[in-house]
């Protein structure tokens, strides 16, 4: 990767990172996600209960480890991957020959007190609404054994999809952007989440 394509990810990336210090949940928005919702009982079933469903079955990633205080994670096998990397954060990119940019980031950060899961997945829904194919929050998965947080968003040109969780007093957060056309990038997605590796779990 390029300094100057290194320098444009990172406004985003900053952004996102400095939600780890904010506290501005909406007091009246109370925890109404759809996985909270999945858990609500229907009459004459008080005894169930909703697990997270495991993350699909694939051969995990092969290639480059990239890899953070809190978690790591292997890319696809590929020569064509550019790779910019800090203490707290790592950020992949791909060319594939269908056009678009396949960005992958891998990052981590100290988590403020009494700040759950479902509280930093609520902040980051707010936070990347303004950007294209914005996520929205769908059910939790489970990556590593650790119950996360899943926001999933596409349009006609990318399909923006992150995992996150709060693991002991510090969060991490896995984003893949990738674009539209290109056919296999959902199994690429599940390859990279099949090698991850959470540290603190």
């Amino acid at each position: 990767m390029t300094i100057s394509r290194a320098l444009r990810l990172m406004p985003a990336v900053v952004l996102v990172l400095g939600l780890t210090a904010c506290t501005d949940d909406d007091p009246g928005s109370g925890k109404g996600t759809p996985a909270s919702s999945a858990a609500e009982t229907t009459a004459g079933t008080s005894e169930t209960t909703s697990t997270a469903p495991e993350t699909p079955s694939v051969e995990p990633a092969t290639g480059k480890e990239l890899s953070v205080a809190t978690v790591s994670m292997r890319l696809t096998d590929s020569p064509g991957w550019s790779v910019t990397e800090t203490a707290v954060i790592v950020v992949a990119s791909l060319h594939p020959d269908t056009g678009g940019t396949l960005n992958v980031t891998v990052q981590d950060a100290p988590n403020l007190p009494g700040r759950d899961t479902d509280d930093k997945a609520e902040s980051f829904e707010r936070t990347l609404s303004t950007e294209p194919a914005a996520p929205k929050r769908v059910e939790n998965r489970v990556v590593d054994g650790v119950d996360c947080f899943v926001l999933d968003g596409r349009n006609d040109d990318i399909h923006h999809y992150v995992v996150g969780a709060v693991v002991g007093d510090q969060l991490f957060l896995l984003q893949f952007r990738v674009p539209a056309g290109l056919a296999d990038g959902d199994q690429m997605i599940e390859q990279m989440l099949a090698s991850v590796d959470i540290k603190g779990a």
